[in-house]
């Protein structure tokens, strides 16, 4: 299972990107070990590799199914409002000149 030490890279990045990279996933990493422990246990079992089924995330968790989707819709926005994540949420979206803050998580 993921905890706050192990969320996986998404993407490899280039050497000049490295350190970048790292500095984000370090904050993620932060972001991810302050959500509360049930956030943490529900998003690690949906980007498990491969992917626990919401029959197992509810069997797991004691959920109801139909809550699953809401439940981590509620907790990808608890991190979102993280004050790192946001700081890097509003660097890339200055960055880029848009609205990234569904893209950026």
């Amino acid at each position: 299972m993921l905890d706050a030490d192990t969320v996986p890279d998404a993407q490899t990045p280039t050497a000049e990107q490295e350190p970048l990279a790292a500095d984000r996933h370090a904050v993620l990493r932060e972001a991810f070990a302050r959500l509360p422990r049930c956030c943490q246990q529900l998003i690690a079992l949906l980007t498990s590799d491969p992917p626990a089924s919401y029959a197992q995330v509810s069997a797991t968790l004691g959920i109801p199914v139909g809550s699953i989707r809401p439940r981590c819709g509620r907790c990808l926005d608890k991190l979102r409002r993280d004050p790192a994540i946001a700081a890097l949420i509003n660097t890339k979206t200055a960055a880029a000149g848009g609205d990234l803050t569904r893209q950026a998580l």
